[in-house]
């Protein structure tokens, strides 16, 4: 017995039931997101009124089920709205604060490359920023290494790397 009947997976535009769930918990969770920034921010946003009252009253609520009816509201409201505008403007809100991450961790990495290898790293250091002063961080890096050893507080440690970032920033 052959049946004819179309069944909705055989068909190219079908979306199941989980993925439009997914879809709308990815939308409601923008609004939460949107709900951390500052108001300032928040209203750099262009939404609806509406949405912007119920992000404002989401951060000032406290109470879990309360907060969980509040956050399935947004996700109402942003679906209404024009979400992918919503969505491109919460990348540009957390653009700079990755930049920053990203900048915080580049030191790091040179504090700690310079602790571990020396010489070899304060070269190269001076190899990509030439305003650096060779001896000054040589000392730093020396003092730090002492520092580590005795297991001593890590002021030293702390003025390499407070070095490093004044030369970073300087480059910028």
């Amino acid at each position: 017995m052959n049946d004819t009947t179309d069944s909705p997976l055989d068909d190219d535009d079908y979306i199941s039931k989980s993925q439009l769930k997914r879809d709308a918990n990815a939308i409601t969770d923008l609004g939460v997101e949107l709900a951390q920034f500052t108001d300032a921010q928040i209203k750099s946003v262009p939404m609806s009124d509406s949405l912007f009252n119920a992000i404002m009253e989401y951060k000032r609520i406290r109470k879990h089920s309360a907060l969980k009816r509040q956050r399935l509201y947004i996700g109402k409201l942003i679906r209404q709205d024009d979400w992918e505008t919503i969505r491109d403007h919460i990348i540009k809100l957390k653009e700079p604060v990755l930049q920053n991450n990203a900048r915080f961790k580049e030191m790091e990495n040179w504090r700690d490359k310079m602790l571990t290898e020396g010489d070899q790293a304060v070269n190269a250091f001076i190899g990509e920023h030439h305003q650096a002063d060779r001896q000054k961080l040589r000392q730093m890096v020396k003092n730090a290494i002492k520092e580590q050893e005795k297991s001593d507080t890590p002021v030293h440690t702390r003025k390499l790397f407070k070095y490093i970032r004044e030369v970073l920033d300087f480059d910028i």
